[in-house]
């Protein structure tokens, strides 16, 4: 267990750290918020960017080659942005550290899948999920440190650096038992493997990225939210705290129900959490006790967040070829994060044609159609033990 936690805990820190470091220095080099907005995009550009690659390259390769190029990759971009004379410098740095995020990700979900036994796959991938949040909860704090250390926001990015360094050093002396691939496998078919299994990953997968929506419009709303119902930003900022801890606190009995009862047990009542916890949000401006329904609304999303912690990465190493899992994960990945990507322009692009609580209630509508369909595409292509 050890080896699942340690280097997610590392790698989340690294992450958590560039999340708000990111758009500070791109404003501090051009005094431009829109700058700082689109330089903090390019983390998840270089995330995107690299999930076909990523199934190639650890396939070839081996886990733990990969594993240490995308931590050598991420501190290269953490010390390029560090030393950025220009924008464009700081942008590429922005665009490693986000490659060597997605490259790191996916070559620990191969090695789950082929190293850790399917009855305890759901719990593995699980920790797996929480022990990366718990980093990226530590993350900014490590940031804000090495800021106050150095006198300059630039300076946070030496916190990615210093993590990603440990972190190389954890993957290089940790035993990888019988999961590791060692490059057994000559011919990395990424793009052959997404055409032939298109079928499932335009049903299942981009049915279970409502999940991944879901989480990515609840980071945006929460706050919004708040603040349209005149809470003051200290009251706004605690209430996503005690949410956060109520998250950390569910992924691990999320993961033992769902190697217990099956992936529907925890998938299905996630999404229809996230749906009630949606519709809450649009009713909190509209019905007296505004606040009462804010933080009902916002624990339900927590609630749900935490208990679905790691079921999408599960149904993804149920699916993928055991022999050679990375080209169908990376396929997988790529699908599922499709609605996390277009989640915030969609509700951007709500909000302003309708107003922020219409654009509530049809997420509502979309989690429900998805804990809808869900169960059809499941009993389709998940062996029924696993369902």
């Amino acid at each position: 267990m050890p080896n699942i936690l340690i280097p997610n805990v590392l790698h989340g820190c690294g992450q958590g750290a560039a999340i708000p470091i990111l758009p500070l220095a791109a404003v501090s080099v051009t005094g431009s918020a829109a700058m700082g907005a689109v330089v903090a995009a390019m983390l998840t550009i270089g995330q995107l960017l690299m999930v076909l690659p990523a199934g190639w390259l650890i396939t070839r390769f081996g886990e733990r080659p990969v594993m240490l190029a995308s931590t050598t990759a991420t501190s290269l971009g953490g010390l390029g942005a560090y030393l950025a004379p220009s924008l464009e410098v700081l942008t590429i740095g922005a665009l490693l550290i986000g490659s060597g995020v997605a490259v790191f990700t996916m070559a620990r979900h191969t090695w789950i899948t082929v190293a850790v036994p399917v009855e305890v796959r759901g719990r593995s991938l699980s920790a797996l999920a929480g022990s990366t949040r718990l980093g990226m909860f530590a993350g900014p704090f490590l940031a804000a440190l090495a800021l106050h250390l150095t006198g300059d926001v630039r300076g946070g990015f030496l916190a990615i650096v210093a993590t990603s360094v440990l972190l190389a050093a954890v993957v290089a002396l940790a035993p990888f038992p019988a999961g590791e691939n060692n490059g057994a496998e000559p011919k990395p078919r990424v793009f052959h493997t997404m055409w032939e299994r298109r079928g499932v990953l335009l049903s299942l997968g981009l049915t279970i990225s409502i999940i991944s929506t879901m989480r990515a419009t609840r980071r945006i709303l929460v706050p919004l939210l708040g603040a349209a119902i005149g809470l003051d930003n200290v009251t706004v900022t605690l209430v996503v705290g005690v949410a956060s801890g109520i998250d950390f606190s569910l992924f691990y009995l999320g993961g033992v129900v769902t190697d217990r009862w099956g992936r529907l047990a925890v998938a299905v009542p996630a999404l229809i959490a996230f749906g009630l916890s949606h519709l809450g949000l649009a009713l909190a401006t509209q019905l007296p006790a505004a606040s009462w329904w804010y933080l009902s609304s916002t624990v339900m999303m927590a609630v749900a967040n935490g208990w679905s912690g790691g079921v999408v990465a599960t149904m993804g190493s149920d699916l993928a070829d055991p022999r050679s899992p990375a080209p169908f994960l990376s396929s997988w990945r790529l699908t599922t994060d499709l609605g996390s990507c277009a989640a915030p322009l969609a509700l951007a692009a709500l909000t302003a044609i309708f107003s922020l609580p219409v654009a509530c209630a049809a997420l509502a509508v979309l989690a429900a159609a998805g804990a809808a369909i869900l169960p059809a595409h499941v009993r389709r292509h998940l062996p029924g033990n696993r369902r």
